[in-house]
């Protein structure tokens, strides 16, 4: 009997700092999901990815100075960097489009919807050109609130197209997650004393933001530091918005300074901006969008690095 016991207690332990050795080299041993980029692309096995961007002008380049199709050629380069992988890019950006124009290209066409189907990641500008609108239709409103009132009227309605948006492209990708920028406010270094123009651009971010929630999949990506470039501190923002009052008393027609310059027909001087339209980010200013999207990106790692 006391053999017996002593096989089975032998046993048991046997069986105990197994498990323990087992827990332990689980919790040592880096996942996918806390490794560093090369070693997660080693552990996921994922020598490539296919990454499509879609949207508007940001998603195209507009403004890039240097050629590199804006974020989007920029960050392919760096995940192929990072993670020691080869990244095949198709970008869908096309300037002008509102969220709804984004969704009938991908409705429309074939190319669009393979590239989408092979996807591991899935990058998306959205929301711009939907408020660019709203502020050019309600320009001559004859004071900021009216102006912020039909700003929040047309909430709704790009909410609901950008709802269909996600559901066009989740009709061809359930898996591959989504990465959502935020927009800007470019007309911050021409009227910085007007603060309802930040917040009707944050009231749309939050639809953006809210849309990455509601997929499950989906991350928000934040840019809107672009708003103010090169005026980092609170008192080179106070100083700008000093001169700023000061031309504004000078103006002789405030709607058709505004109108001009929602158009891009007047010299920037914000630095992370293209002085080409006065309106898209330059070289500068991807290269922060880039930044953004790759730390988002590389805090979602295990969703992408995924072998098709």
């Amino acid at each position: 009997m006391r053999k017996n016991l002593k096989i089975l207690i032998t046993f048991a332990i046997v069986i105990l700092l197994g498990m323990i050795a087992f827990i332990w080299l689980k919790q040592t041993q880096p996942s996918v999901k806390n490794a560093s980029p090369q070693k997660a692309a080693k552990l996921a096995k994922v020598k490539h990815i296919n990454l499509v961007t879609l949207g508007d002008s940001l998603t195209e380049g507009i403004g890039d100075d240097k050629g590199e199709q804006g974020y989007s050629g920029r960050i392919a380069k760096r995940i192929e960097i990072q993670y020691n992988i080869a990244v095949n890019m198709s970008n869908f950006g096309k300037s002008g489009d509102r969220s709804d124009q984004i969704q009938e290209r991908l409705t429309a066409q074939p190319k669009f919807q393979h590239a989408v189907k092979q996807a591991n990641v899935i990058v998306l500008t959205s929301g711009g050109n939907d408020l660019q609108q709203s502020l050019l239709k309600n320009v001559f409103a004859k004071t900021p609130t009216d102006l912020t009132t039909a700003v929040v009227s047309e909430q709704a309605t790009y909410q609901t197209k950008l709802t269909r948006l996600f559901h066009e492209i989740r009709t061809y990708n359930r898996q591959a997650p989504i990465f959502i920028f935020g927009n800007y406010n470019p007309l911050f270094v021409h009227f910085p004393q007007r603060e309802d123009l930040n917040q009707d651009v944050q009231r749309f971010n939050t639809i953006n933001s809210h849309a990455a929630k509601q997929d499950k999949n989906s991350y928000y990506v934040d840019s809107f530091d672009l708003t103010f470039g090169q005026y980092r501190s609170k008192k080179m923002r106070q100083s700008l918005g000093q001169q700023a009052v000061k031309k504004a008393t000078e103006d002789q027609n405030s709607n058709q300074a505004m109108t001009a310059t929602l158009m891009g027909a007047t010299h920037v001087n914000n630095t992370w901006i293209s002085q080409t339209d006065n309106y898209h980010p330059n070289n500068i200013g991807y290269n922060y969008m880039t930044t953004q999207l790759y730390h988002v990106m590389r805090k979602e790692q295990e969703k992408w690095l995924i072998k098709h």
